[in-house]
């Protein structure tokens, strides 16, 4: 029950400015008419005006019922005005609605009945205070009762249709208050959580406006010449990795960013000239259950002092690898000078020999390995020339351990990589499967075609390796218990060099178990 329209003052309000009406009428057309009676039905009209004035005043929220006596006594108080005013002004007898409509919309179903059983209560006793009612006067008076009850009945469903779509509004109402107090809280704290972070993170909508953005990504945002919050439409002082070329953040690349297109990490400038710092960044986008996409997010780090850091390795490596490659290169070619004069010593000559070219080896492993990333290459390769050549030194290595070795290659083939990248790759696996095979063993190079690309597989029977071993083994420096017991020489550089360079063509290289024991090594990439 809604005990709101029970306070309201409008009903009573009208009805006194409806009995104001008829007063000033009936005053006009016949004052005799305005009797002691119709004097107090219209002074308790006036009264219920005054109760409900400070009723609406007070505004209460609850034990309202009370206030039912209000509109019942309105009913009664105004038969004597209708009555006196029934022949000059028949309008008079719609008075009895307003207080009626206000019991069939805020009141319970005794207090309609009352109401409509009195509006005929007087009528009814006249008629049997009197002598042989006709059924014709019978039917005059419970005419206006029975026309008051289908009007009540009628205001009753408005009222039950009202108060059920008012309580769920109220509920309706009340999720939302709860969703957006839940959602203000989670915004808050998402805030907090992202101004925590050293990363730059700014959210934006499918138009490109920004949703939220943390300090970071603010700070960013003024070094690169924005006021405000970040907008990608507007121009900003963003360059590519060379620190020159202006990157264009407009519709196009709102557009990309919606697609998913930057995904993968990009290195950028933020600032003027003579003023920047390197962010790596990434931008996905922000997509709903459905899959619709409805914004994405940005996220970036500042990489300036680790990208100095890498300058000033590479430069450090570079000067170590020249001042390493020039005594090694001197000691090479006296040992070719030496071997070519047929000494007696001749053996002595190639182990000095053999040891200069693995060391060199080695320099050329470690500055690979401390690079920060090998520059994609590509190329149209003869595959089955360059594997051949490649792995003849670990043919001979195989010859010398007593290890079996063969080459099956497909002469037609042609592969997607550069020459060099290829023979670095194919040599690594030829030989690590050779060191890692004991007497009596095989190794297998396989190089064939499988649909629309090129696999070079290196399969051995030696000591294999456990599935945690296989895990770690492209990672740098790693060596495996047996290499470490058995002494085997490298620096576990040597496949951790090769999957860059397969990387940076394109191709992928992996390891599995081969039965009953050893390894398969397979290089896969894209046939020409």
């Amino acid at each position: 029950m809604l005990s709101r329209p029970r306070t309201l003052p409008y009903p009573q309000f009208l009805l006194a400015a409806a009995v104001g009406v008829v007063t000033v009428s009936i005053a006009v057309l016949e004052p005799a008419r305005i009797d002691l009676l119709y004097v107090l039905g219209a002074a308790l009209v006036l009264v219920g005006c005054g109760v409900m004035f400070v009723v609406w005043r007070a505004q209460p929220t609850a034990h309202t019922a009370w206030i039912v006596i209000v509109p019942l006594v309105d009913i009664v108080a105004t038969v004597p005005i209708r009555q006196a005013a029934a022949d000059v002004l028949p309008a008079a007898g719609v008075l009895v609605t307003f207080p009626v409509g206000w019991l069939a919309f805020a009141f319970p179903a005794w207090a309609i009945t009352v109401g409509v059983l009195a509006t005929a209560l007087l009528p009814v006793s006249a008629l049997l205070g009197g002598s042989g009612a006709t059924p014709a006067q019978w039917m005059s008076v419970l005419v206006l009762p029975a026309t008051m009850a289908l009007f009540a009945i009628a205001v009753a469903a408005v009222g039950r249709d009202l108060r059920r779509q008012r309580t769920r509004a109220q509920r309706a109402d009340t999720r939302m208050s709860e969703a957006l107090t839940s959602s203000e809280r989670n915004t808050a704290t998402l805030t907090a959580l992202l101004d925590a972070t050293d990363d730059a993170v700014s959210v934006f909508d499918a138009q490109g406006r920004p949703l939220l953005v943390n300090a970071v990504a603010a700070e960013l945002t003024r070094r690169a010449g924005q006021s405000g919050a970040p907008t990608p439409s507007e121009p900003m002082e963003v360059y590519a990795a060379d620190r020159a070329t202006k990157v264009e953040l407009g519709p196009e690349f709102m557009g990309q960013a919606l697609t998913g297109a930057f995904v993968a990490p990009r290195l950028v400038w933020v600032g003027a000239p003579g003023d920047q710092v390197a962010i790596r960044f990434v931008v996905r986008p922000v997509t709903t259950e459905d899959g619709d996409t409805i914004g994405f997010v940005m996220v970036g780090n500042d990489v300036t002092e680790l990208v100095h850091a890498v300058d000033v390795r590479d430069r450090f490596l570079d000067t170590v690898g020249h001042e390493f490659r020039t005594p090694l290169t001197v000691i090479l070619g006296n040992t070719d000078i030496a071997l070519a004069a047929a000494p007696l010593d001749r053996d002595r000559w190639e182990r000095v020999d053999r040891a200069a070219e693995r060391l060199l080896r080695m320099v050329e492993r470690l500055i690979a390995a401390g690079r920060a990333e090998l520059e994609p290459r590509t190329g149209d390769t003869a595959v089955s020339a360059v594997v051949s050549r490649a792995v003849r030194g670990a043919e001979r290595l195989a010859a010398e351990r007593e290890v079996d070795f063969a080459v099956v290659v497909d002469e037609s083939v042609r592969a997607r990589i550069a020459a060099n990248d290829l023979a670095a790759i194919a040599e690594e696996l030829a030989r690590n499967a050779v060191e890692f095979t004991p007497p009596g063993g095989s190794v297998i190079v396989d190089v064939r075609r499988e649909r629309d690309d090129i696999l070079v597989e290196v399969t051995d029977t030696g000591v294999g390796m456990t599935s945690d071993e296989r895990a770690h083994a492209f990672e740098r420096f790693y060596r495996t218990s047996y290499a470490q017991d058995a002494a085997v020489q490298g620096a576990g550089l040597g496949l951790a060099i090769a999957r860059s360079l397969a990387e940076s063509n394109g191709a992928t290289l992996a390891l599995a178990p081969h039965a009953p024991a050893g390894t398969v090594a397979t290089l896969r990439v894209g046939a020409v």
